[in-house]
Parts: C-alpha cells; sequence; structure tokens
C-alpha cells in the first residue's frame, strides 16, 4: 500500500526521481478545442509515458487532466493535479502519494470537502506554443519543454498554511530542472527554475526579443492577471471583449477604473485565438512584454512595466 502524505505521514522521499527522465517529444491535437501533451511520469510505483489532456478552456474547469493505473487526476495546471474522484481515495492511495486535505477547521467555522493532491512525482511535459518570427513575419510552431519534481518539502523555509481538519499538513516542494522554449532548432532556457509561467516566459522572451515573441494570451493586448493574485499557469484574464478599456490600462490604478467589474474569460498563457493582438499600445496591469513591444514601437527601446 502507498503510504498517503498528509494527515499524520509523510514518510515518501523522492531521491530517486533525480535520474534522467524521458519524454516523448510530440504533441497531437484531437477534436476541436482540445489537446493532447505528451509527457513522462514516475513515482515509485510507476515510469511511463503518459497523455494529459487539455480542453483549452475556461479556468474554472480544470482543464488538464491525465489517467493513470485507472485512476484520474485533473488540476488547472501541470503542478496542482487532485484526484478527480474523491471516493477513490482509498484506492488511490495503494497507488500514488496523495496529499488530504480540507475537511472541518474549528478555529474558522469552516466545513469544505476533502481533497486528494497528487505528490511525490516527477513530470516531464511539452506544451505547444505558437511563436512569431521577426525576420519573415511567420508564425511557427514552438514548444515549452517543463521538467520537475516534487519532494519532501525543506521544513527550514515558510510554508502556506494547508490544513486537514485542525492538523496542519504540507505540501511537496517542487524543484525545476528545465522550462525551456524550443524553436527553429534553437532552445531558450530560463533561467527562472520556477513553475511560475509569468517569471519563466518573462525571462525567455528577454533573451530571444531580437528575432521571436511567443503569439498567445501572454503577449496579447487584452489579457492580463488579476491585481488580487494568481496561480502559476492557466487563469489569465482574457478582456477581448473590452478592447477600448484595455487600452486606457497603465497600472493598477487604471486597471480598478476601466476593467474592474467586467466580464472576461479564464485563459491559459500558451493559449491562442483568431482576437490575439500583439500586447504593443497599452502596458495594462502586468506590463509590456520585451520584444513584442519594442515590435510595436519600431524598435525603439524596451517599454516594461512591472506588476506593483
Amino acid at each position: 500500500m502507498m503510504p498517503a502524505v498528509g494527515c499524520g505521514n509523510d514518510e515518501w522521499d523522492l531521491r530517486y526521481l533525480q535520474s534522467g527522465s524521458r519524454c516523448r517529444r510530440s504533441v497531437l491535437r484531437g477534436e476541436e478545442g482540445m489537446q493532447r501533451w505528451k509527457a513522462h511520469y514516475k513515482d515509485i510505483l510507476h515510469d511511463t509515458d503518459i497523455e494529459i489532456l487539455n480542453t483549452e478552456g475556461d479556468y474554472s474547469t480544470d482543464p488538464l487532466s491525465f489517467t493513470l493505473d485507472g485512476i484520474t487526476f485533473q488540476g488547472t495546471g501541470l503542478g496542482d493535479f487532485r484526484l478527480a474522484d474523491p471516493e477513490r481515495q482509498e484506492e488511490a492511495g495503494r497507488k500514488f502519494a496523495l496529499l488530504k486535505w480540507g475537511g472541518h477547521h474549528s478555529k474558522y467555522h469552516v466545513t469544505s470537502p476533502y481533497r486528494y493532491d497528487l505528490q511525490r512525482y516527477a513530470l516531464e511535459a511539452e506544451i505547444p506554443v505558437s511563436v512569431f518570427r521577426k525576420r519573415d513575419g511567420q508564425t511557427v510552431g514552438g514548444r515549452i519543454l517543463l521538467a520537475f519534481r516534487y519532494e519532501r518539502p525543506d521544513m527550514s523555509k515558510s510554508h502556506s498554511i494547508v490544513l486537514c481538519d485542525d492538523e496542519r499538513v504540507y505540501r511537496d516542494e517542487a524543484v525545476v530542472s528545465e522550462f525551456s522554449l524550443y524553436v527553429d532548432g534553437k532552445g531558450y532556457k530560463s533561467r527562472k527554475m520556477t513553475l511560475w509561467f509569468e517569471e519563466a516566459l518573462k525571462d525567455i522572451s528577454a533573451q530571444m526579443k531580437d528575432s521571436y515573441y511567443m503569439k498567445c494570451c501572454f503577449t496579447c493586448q487584452y489579457s492580463d492577471y488579476s491585481p488580487y493574485g494568481s496561480d502559476d499557469y492557466g487563469i489569465m484574464l482574457c478582456y477581448c471583449r473590452h478592447k477600448d478599456a484595455c487600452l486606457k490600462v497603465n497600472g493598477k490604478d487604471d486597471f480598478f477604473a476601466f476593467l474592474e467589474g467586467k466580464d472576461f474569460d479564464g485563459r491559459q498563457e500558451t493559449y491562442l485565438c483568431s482576437r490575439y493582438s500583439p500586447r504593443d499600445r497599452a502596458a495594462g496591469y502586468r506590463g509590456f512584454v520585451e520584444g513584442v513591444a519594442d515590435q510595436g514601437r519600431g524598435g525603439k527601446g524596451t517599454a516594461i512595466q512591472g506588476r506593483q
């Protein structure tokens, strides 16, 4: 039986996962609005290629999922998979390491359903992304390669508060070994070893700004992050139905003045639709992206404005 992580048992180690993984580098697209990402999954009982389904839907629907050993996991990003059917937690606990959290919190007088997050695994996955090539103005296919593992948390560091009933439990710590973009046979490796797509993609954009920029929600004029906070992947706010308002936003105060309260779609950073427009006219709340603003301004300087 697999030891559960959290609610009393945290003994499963992941050091063996530091050996290389074997991601089969290909991406398949199925029915409209569905991507099938090829990935490689590894834990103490599994070492196999898997297929991650991505519905590319609004983030409220948990668009990512995969099934392994008869158990399905789902999540918004590659680092937050959870058991899709909590009723199967006993069976899943014999095959995977799970962090159980939720329940009744007497201090806050709140009761929530139990959730079972996947822990102690390594994953290497490839994400397709469109890339604009500046030398000939063509849009070409690129791929983001992300590799990481979850291991026992470092208790000398601070951790977010997660409770299982009234007992504090601790999520595993992500160790990222690669976050790179490949296009036209060239590789751009982020110096930010993180699951936080905003930080890694900003770094990659700066490296390739003279030759390329990603053509996706991350570089679109009409997408932004919430001033109230965001997760590591898949919760960009698309305001393409309010284009004129987007062009008035150049900071947090403008966001609250012109976009707060308006309807939006939740989108993934790598999503691309027919309403895409390069982020070169207004900084929005999150700022410009290097290489995109330069392109729109005739290459005259770099316009970068970070979040405040």
